[in-house]
């Protein structure tokens, strides 16, 4: 049988069940996805950058057009 044991998500502060073995990994840090997804946009911004390089109607520059160098 494996040990679980509680913890606190890094991101939220909620609390939640995990594995031993996942946290001693260096997983089992967030509650679920969202929190991760949340505290991972913080670090590094990746979807804010995504974002910009679209246009005003939400789409990319097309390369055949010349717009994207």
């Amino acid at each position: 049988m494996t040990s679980t044991a509680q913890y606190q998500c890094q991101a939220c502060g909620g609390t939640f069940t995990a594995r031993t073995a996942d946290r001693a990994r260096g997983w089992a840090r967030f509650c679920s996805k969202s929190c991760k997804a949340r505290k991972q946009e913080a670090r590094t911004g990746q979807y804010r950058a995504y974002q910009e390089r679209r246009d005003d109607e939400g789409c990319f520059p097309s390369p055949a057009e010349g717009d994207v160098q």
